[in-house]
């Protein structure tokens, strides 16, 4: 039991200190943006509680170099609509529950209302204009909504500087880290993999879903590495040169769309062909490890050669045109080798 425990803190442990390391540099430049955004609304400007500057900063940097200028973006067009909506409200219906909660709902809906786009991406947009036309009843004084209209603009426009001009992110290593992550997924999905005799439905159903949604937040996160890099060749000059090698890896990496769903039938269907007893074939077994190996290499940044060698040779592995016995026809055999192809769509040459 110690010994269990000792594992589980040490693996703790370990990715946290895996997430400090990706996120020390965007947490230093959060912390340089919320300074210079107070002292240039509080010092320069004399705001007395410019405390829209700060937050806007550090909710549109935050830990993450994911989407820095869409969120930046969101945050200033949402205060600016929120600060609207609020002042509206309170000429109308001044600062009674009755007025916050008009404000709420007509803040939501105007959010919702212009919310596509590049305001569509998560809840920054609706949010914050949400939250701007509460503060605008809450901490009312004259002339403020213009003030903290500023405050949000310069906290964004810092974030603008700092995180997309100055500190430019850079796309290959997003892409790179997002696709690691993903083959970290898929090589635990394909180790857990077990293909000797029937297990308990429930226990089943409920790894499969564990892995599924996994998986699919991989996906998810690749898909938002994209979006970012293709912003950060977009607007800032000095990476605009990579704009052609970003688009190459990110139409190679889609095919790790189709990976990914064919690991995932390959969960599926193998367990209800073991479960109903049918026959695989033999090298499914050493195919399936092949796979893992490769995913593995992947995932530790490993040479991309080694890992087409391993795919390649799982997919013939189960060719079945140079094979024959039983199972070598089946949905197993199809999906695994559907996720060497797709593998080696997305590294191969």
């Amino acid at each position: 039991m110690r010994t269990r425990w000792r594992e589980r803190l040490r693996a703790t442990a370990a990715a946290a200190g895996e997430r400090f390391r990706r996120a020390r540099w965007s947490v230093a430049q959060t912390a340089v943006a919320v300074g210079a955004s107070w002292f240039i609304a509080h010092d320069l400007l004399g705001h007395p509680q410019p405390f829209f500057a700060p937050i806007a900063a550090a909710v549109s940097l935050s830990a993450s170099d994911i989407l820095r200028g869409q969120r930046a973006v969101q945050l200033m067009c949402g205060v600016a609509l929120g600060i609207v909506v609020g002042a509206a409200v309170e000429a109308l219906a001044g600062t009674s529950a009755p007025a916050f909660a008009l404000a709420a709902l007509l803040a939501v809906y105007g959010a919702l209302a212009f919310g596509g786009g590049p305001f569509g991406q998560g809840l920054m947009f609706v949010n914050q204009t949400a939250a701007s036309a509460i503060l605008v009843l809450a901490l009312h004084r004259p002339g403020s909504g213009t003030e903290r209209l500023v405050d949000a603009l310069i906290g964004g426009g810092v974030v603008v500087v700092i995180g997309v001009l100055l500190v430019r992110a850079d796309p290959h290593r997003l892409l790179r880290e997002a696709t690691a992550d993903l083959f970290a997924e898929l090589r635990d999905a394909l180790k857990d993999l077990r293909l000797d005799g029937p297990s308990s439905a429930g226990d089943e159903v409920d790894r499969e879903l564990a892995t599924g949604q996994r998986i699919h937040a991989r996906l998810a996160a690749l898909e938002q590495a994209r979006g970012t890099a293709r912003q950060t060749v977009l607007v800032a000059p000095r990476r605009w040169k990579l704009r052609g090698s970003v688009e190459r890896a990110i139409a190679r990496s889609r095919h790790l769309t189709l990976q990914a769903n064919a690991v995932l039938t390959l969960v599926r269907v193998t367990r209800a062909a073991v479960d109903a007893g049918e026959e695989l074939p033999r090298p499914l077994g050493e195919a399936v490890a092949g796979l893992a190996q490769a995913c593995d290499v992947l995932a530790s940044g490993g040479s991309p050669d080694r890992a087409v060698a391993a795919a390649t040779r799982a997919r013939d592995l189960l060719d079945p045109a140079r094979h024959a016995g039983p199972g070598y026809r089946g949905a197993a055999v199809y999906a695994a080798r559907a996720c060497a192809q797709d593998l080696l769509a997305a590294v191969g040459p």
